[in-house]
């Protein structure tokens, strides 16, 4: 009996060792292959990259891929195989080649598992292609044109008019504000106004609204869930995701359905992006021509999210950057109060005659860009070919921000914050740089949908700012403050500002049923307050 056990547990221990022996046998001919006879064998990169998902699969679970991947370009080149089935490129040819939409050739599709809903849920904006696309585009690209945002330019005013009369709050009594904090809210409450037809009156408050602060605490658990899907993992997710996130994240979409519902209910223009939308979705979309209420829903959870969160990072990361660069700061303060006799000239057209404001926001995007991660593509099927080598299908392919800002080849200087290298008539040091690399809003069919509205309202705000105060940064700031981690977006570190009042005065007027704020920080405008000079 006891060698008949014997003999079984022997003959389960060699089954294991054969298991495991051809298991070995297997994972040296996958390293072997991926190394030396793979498709992407030439392209240079770590080695462990070559063969092995861990060092990205690492960075992206740490916030630090854009990082990492920028160090490896600094050190392999401008192509660069950062997993065995991924590649990162820093050259405008790639731009063309992949982004670049181009009569008479495929256009390279999102990557399948790295979209971010599941192929079962509401079509969106983000995960559709071809028509699909197309009709998400054709339906919004209005509210999101010039002539959309000009149709709007009241309701946007209104908000930024608020902020103005909270900052001069803070600037009269001394006190500190964390602008990260602040230019979420008031870029918030203009794009759920916009976005879900109600305010939600961030900045009167003082407090981020709750949907705002879960949209955030979410984009660590979005990425977590492309990790997962990558692998087939995804019915783990609801056992590793906080039940608090993913309660958090079910509210959320309740609450813009109710908007959503409510805004349908309503109907009519209101100056918002639901205006012409509205009228080709009736019945539920019954015509094919507009969007069905769900899609609406997961829309409108997209374009107010990521729309606040792109404002917000451009006026932070500028912010930023004038408050360590003081020479830079007084440039563009002549040049707004030089520009303008009083504050009603300041509107959304004008705005963009500041050329020194429009190299300042460039170059901010540059070294700070607003999406730092910008959806994946693929080769369209039966691979294709990017900056002079053949890729296969199934393969990841991204663009590196930080690489390309980092990149000597493109921009002299290029850790410097050097908004000159923007201008129309830039000086001779940075005349040979190459902004053909340069698309922080992406290119082609897919790129940012509201780019011209975190344009237009980044260049309103700050020139207001600038026209009324003078600002430096506080003594805490985090010395390493742009080193910061990022899903998809960064997450920003808080940014102490101190605002002093400038040679325009700010005069705090009624308007409708509301009151004039009282000049403090810790005041509410019960109503739109408007704001002029004396």
């Amino acid at each position: 009996m006891a060698f008949s056990t014997y003999l079984g547990s022997l003959e389960s221990s060699l089954v294991l060792k054969g298991l495991a022996g051809v298991w070995l046998v297997w994972y040296i001919g996958r390293v072997f292959y991926n190394i030396f006879l793979h498709p992407l064998a030439n392209v240079p990169g770590p080695l462990l990259c070559k063969f092995s998902k861990i060092p990205w699969d690492y960075w992206q679970w740490t916030g630090r891929l854009p990082q990492n991947t920028a160090k490896v370009h600094a050190k392999y080149g401008e192509i660069v195989r950062i997993g065995p089935n991924e590649l990162s490129f820093t050259n405008n040819a790639a731009w063309n080649d992949i982004f670049a939409k181009v009569p008479g050739r495929a256009q390279w599709p999102r990557h399948p598992k790295r979209v971010p809903q599941g192929k079962n849920g509401p079509q969106s904006i983000m995960n559709t292609a071809g028509t699909y696309h197309a009709r998400f585009r054709r339906l919004l690209n209005h509210a999101f044109s010039e002539k959309g945002l000009q149709e709007q330019q009241d309701l946007i005013t209104k908000y930024i008019d608020i902020f103005v009369s909270k900052v001069d709050g803070f600037a009269r009594t001394g006190q500190s504000l964390d602008v990260t904090k602040w230019f979420v809210m008031v870029g918030f409450d203009v794009i759920s106004d916009l976005g879900w037809s109600e305010p939600f009156n961030c900045v009167e408050n003082g407090e981020v609204h709750e949907w705002m602060k879960t949209f955030a605490e979410t984009a660590f658990d979005t990425q977590l869930k492309f990790l997962f899907r990558e692998r087939g993992l995804m019915f783990l997710a609801p056992y590793l995701v906080p039940m608090k996130l993913q309660l958090a994240r079910l509210n959320n979409f309740k609450y813009a359905r109710a908007r959503v519902e409510e805004r349908i209910k309503t109907g009519g223009t209101r100056g918002d992006f639901w205006d012409k939308i509205s009228v080709k979705s009736a019945g539920d979309n019954a015509s094919g021509e507009g969007l069905t209420k769900e899609e609406m829903v997961v829309a409108a959870v997209t374009l107010v999210g990521t729309g606040s969160h792109t404002i917000s990072t451009l006026l932070t990361g500028l912010a930023y950057f004038l408050g360590t660069n003081p020479h830079t700061m007084k440039k563009l303060v002549d040049e707004i109060r030089t520009s303008f006799n009083s504050p009603e000239e300041i509107d959304l057209v004008s705005v963009h005659k500041l050329k020194y404001l429009t190299a300042c926001l460039n170059e901010t995007m540059r070294l700070y860009p607003p999406v730092i991660n910008m959806l994946w593509r693929t080769p369209p099927q039966g691979g294709g070919h990017a900056s002079g080598i053949f890729i296969p299908e199934g393969t990841g392919c991204n663009m590196s921000f930080f690489g390309i800002a980092q990149n000597p080849d493109y921009f002299t200087r290029p850790l410097d914050f050097c908004p000159e290298r923007f201008l129309p008539d830039p000086p001779a040091e940075f005349r040979d740089d190459n902004h053909e690399a340069y698309h922080p809003f992406s290119l082609g069919a897919y790129n940012c949908l509201g780019q011209n509205l975190a344009n237009a309202e980044s260049r309103l705000i700050m020139t207001k700012l600038l026209w009324y105060f003078d600002f430096e940064l506080d003594g805490t700031v985090d010395k390493d403050w742009l080193d910061q981690k990022s899903y998809g977006v960064f997450i920003k570190k808080e940014l102490p500002v101190k605002f002093h009042p400038g040679p325009n005065a700010v005069r705090h007027v009624a308007n409708g049923n509301g009151v004039a704020t009282n000049g403090h920080a810790n005041g509410h405008a019960n109503g739109h307050a408007r704001i002029n000079t004396k």
